[in-house]
């Protein structure tokens, strides 16, 4: 005998039933029930409809939070996006200015002249890297005191094309020895060259160190003026000597001898225990070549020069005197 369901029952059920969270067979004698009781069915009715309305809203609010946060989404993209173009914006353009207004320091560069008068400074210069262009300098203090002249380039540009520069810079305002590329410019207005300094500071006491004497004779530029030669030591016995036997021939022993005294007197100067130089080299004459020697003793380059030899020797200006002098000599 079929057992009915009572309608209080099946109301109370209906929620479950509409949200699908009844057994198969609760399902089932629920929807016998609601084929039979029309108040049951009416109230089935309106409790889904009322969650399809429900359902609809939820729809809906999870579209417009959907649709929030796609623009969220989107904002974000596009800030972020925002930055990064920016930044590389930025960098760019710190860049452009680096490389094309502000410029960077600089080495490749050749000092064409440096002159005082009174206070004033004049130099000038050329840069010889292949893309550098000069764009304006700094005066800079340095560790020990002095002041050094840093030079800045940058790329050339349609309104900077000029790789040389003439400054003119007051001696008075800078209070201390200046370096400009290994050359100094001390507070009285001397001028040590850069090759005064580089030769003080390659002065040493024994001839018989032969990399230091190759390196003072690779400064002096003796084998760049007078050609190649080759080197023989004296250390045995004093006076200690350094010959130097060139392999070209000369065009004019005279100026060939006096250029060479002058260096002699330099390596004599820088090397503490050097008593004589020697030279030999070929000469070409009418009836052919002819062999040519030549020494100069330390009191030799003392009385060419004018003073004793190992004076020039205690200062980077004594240096420049030197060269000074060789330079008018061979005028």
């Amino acid at each position: 005998m079929k057992q009915n369901i009572p309608c209080e029952m099946i109301q109370d059920l209906l929620p479950l039933y509409v949200d699908g969270l009844t057994s198969d067979e609760s399902s089932r004698q629920i929807e016998a029930h609601l084929e039979t009781c029309g108040d049951c069915r009416s109230r089935y009715q309106r409790m889904k409809e009322d969650l399809e309305r429900e359902t609809q809203v939820k729809q809906k609010e999870n579209e417009r939070e959907i649709d929030y946060l796609k623009k969220i989404r989107k904002s974000s993209i596009r800030k972020v996006f925002l930055g990064i173009f920016s930044a590389f914006a930025v960098i760019l353009l710190a860049l452009f200015l680096k490389l094309f207004v502000i410029g960077y320091p600089v080495d490749s560069y050749l000092v064409t002249y440096a002159n005082v008068n009174g206070n004033m400074l004049s130099v000038g210069g050329i840069l010889y890297d292949s893309s550098p262009v000069y764009r304006r300098y700094k005066l800079i203090g340095e560790e020990d005191g002095n002041t050094k002249l840093v030079i800045y380039g940058c790329l050339p540009s349609v309104w900077n094309r000029n790789g040389a520069f003439n400054l003119d810079i007051d001696l008075t305002e800078v209070g201390t020895d200046l370096t400009i590329n290994g050359m100094t410019v001390k507070q009285d207005g001397t001028i040590v060259s850069r090759q005064a300094n580089e030769l003080f500071a390659a002065k040493h006491p024994y001839v018989g160190d032969m990399s230091a004497n190759g390196r003072a004779a690779q400064l002096l530029g003796i084998g760049n003026t007078l050609g190649s030669f080759k080197n023989e030591l004296q250390t045995s016995a004093e006076p200690y000597g350094w010959t130097l036997k060139f392999e070209n021939s000369a065009a004019n022993s005279a100026v060939f001898d006096e250029q060479m005294k002058g260096y002699a007197c330099v390596l004599m100067a820088l090397t503490g225990n050097l008593g004589e130089v020697t030279w030999t080299y070929t000469v070409e004459l009418e009836d052919g070549p002819a062999v040519r020697q030549r020494t100069m003793t330390r009191e030799e380059c003392s009385e060419w020069a004018g003073e004793p030899v190992e004076t020039f020797a205690e200062s980077p200006e004594a240096v420049q005197r030197l060269l000074d002098l060789i330079g008018e000599k061979m005028k």
